[in-house]
């Protein structure tokens, strides 16, 4: 739940349990009046008061909280005790009356609702309503009038404070929980991350260690054939394991800010291609690509996007295995060129499509393991793009494939030769 409608919720839980004490006020105060209160001055003003007033606190009690204005309705029902209480003094013997107390119990409400500063307004437009009523009914001696009115100033100052120190213990408890469960989370997705990158670490060193003892074993018998294979087999995994250990690095620069770039302007089209080239070396799949009409040159660092292209299509490949297709699509708009790595997998679920790009973690670890990856390429990708004021986003459903779209502006001015620290700092 977003801030704001927690807040929402929380103001209409709070508005529900004032209107169940208001009505236990009203009905309160009632009983007293017609049971032992002296002064009946106005007994027939008072008696409709009280039947209008039972009928308001029985509205706000059975008011839907959903179509409750949280901003709205607790300042016309704060307005509206107000007036109640100055009628219902005026009723029961103005100066003389035994009810002015209600006055505290106003003010005190309002910084318990609002805060401090509406509190504030809440006790000045108290004090003025119990003048009108003094005016009104005829006021008693200066003194007391002064007096009593400073108390609602002094009820309001004492009960601000403390509101206001209990908010900000509460906010201090919150950002303490709040920080607590996000170290939980960051040391769980760390720990998973060091136990995949062992993985990834330990296979393709067993592998290349397994081929290399069996080639130089004295009584081994290979055709040049066989031994072409395994060294094509070491070849891979050493391509893989520099690979991952490239992404370590990079996830340690980004992190400090260290990587040094040059903008200057490139053909994507030309970049694009030359991924995919490598990429069919690796897998020997063919990745037809569609170009929009229109595409130009973007400003960017060639060889950082490069690796982002690079991540992207190996990360379509690992998750859509053969004969599964994976195609691109490059167009232009507003101002800025589009990327398309299109994949028909295993897809993403819609839940997850902001999480894959966090750093660490992972959809589905023993997917991911078998696909070869340590969850880290995504990361680098949104870094990368990011630092060229780009944006990158998956539109996906599971089973049902994936789009990954790369946006970059086609000329960021602004970041020509700049540090990546820089950069993120002015972003």
């Amino acid at each position: 739940m977003s801030p704001a409608l927690e807040w929402g919720e929380r103001l209409r839980r709070t508005e529900r349990f004032i209107s169940f004490i208001r009505l236990a006020v009203i009905v309160f105060n009632s009983i007293l009046y017609l049971s032992i209160a002296p002064s009946r001055a106005h007994h027939g003003l008072a008696v409709a008061i009280i039947a209008v007033a039972f009928v308001y606190a029985l509205v706000t009690v059975f008011w839907n909280p959903e179509q409750l204005n949280p901003t709205v309705m607790p300042v016309f029902t704060m307005v509206a005790d107000n007036i109640l209480i100055a009628l219902w003094l005026y009723a029961t013997g103005g100066f003389d009356s035994p009810f002015f107390p209600l006055f505290y119990a106003e003010a005190a409400a309002s910084v318990g609702r609002f805060g401090w500063r509406i509190g504030t307004l809440s006790a000045v437009g108290s004090g003025v309503l119990y003048l009108a009523v003094l005016m009104i009914d005829g006021s008693g001696p200066a003194y007391d009038v002064i007096t009593r009115i400073a108390y609602i100033f002094v009820i309001t100052a004492f009960v601000g404070y403390v509101v206001e120190v209990a908010r900000a213990v509460e906010r201090e408890a919150s950002a303490t929980e709040a920080a607590a469960e996000a170290y939980a989370e960051l040391s769980h997705l760390k720990a998973s991350f060091v136990s995949t990158i062992s993985h990834e670490l330990r296979t393709p060193l067993t592998t290349i260690k397994g081929a290399t003892t069996t080639l130089l074993r004295d009584d081994s018998k290979f055709d040049d054939t066989q031994a072409r294979s395994l060294l094509e087999m070491v070849e891979r995994q050493s391509e893989h394991l520099g690979k991952l250990i490239q992404d370590l690095i990079d996830v340690a620069t980004l992190e400090q800010g260290e990587i040094d770039f040059f903008f200057e302007w490139c053909d994507i089209q030309e970049m694009v291609a030359t991924e995919i080239d490598r990429t069919k070396v690796r897998s020997n799949r063919e990745i037809p690509v569609q170009v929009a009409p229109g595409v130009g040159q973007v400003k960017c660092d060639q060889a950082l996007i490069s690796r982002v292209f690079r991540n992207l299509l190996d990360n379509a490949l690992k998750f859509s295995p053969a004969p599964s297709s994976v195609r691109v699509e490059i167009s232009q708009s507003d101002g800025h060129v589009h990327v398309d790595v299109i994949d028909m997998g295993i897809g993403v679920d819609p839940s997850e499509h902001e999480r894959i790009f966090d750093r660490f973690y992972q959809v589905d670890g023993s997917l991911t393991r078998r696909a070869q990856g340590a969850g880290i390429g995504l990361n680098i990708a949104r870094e990368l793009v990011r630092l060229h004021r780009g944006d990158i986003r998956v539109s996906s459903e599971l089973g049902e494939g994936a789009r990954f779209r790369v946006s970059l502006p086609r000329d960021p001015e602004t970041y020509e030769n700049v540090s990546p620290a820089t950069a993120l700092r002015s972003a």
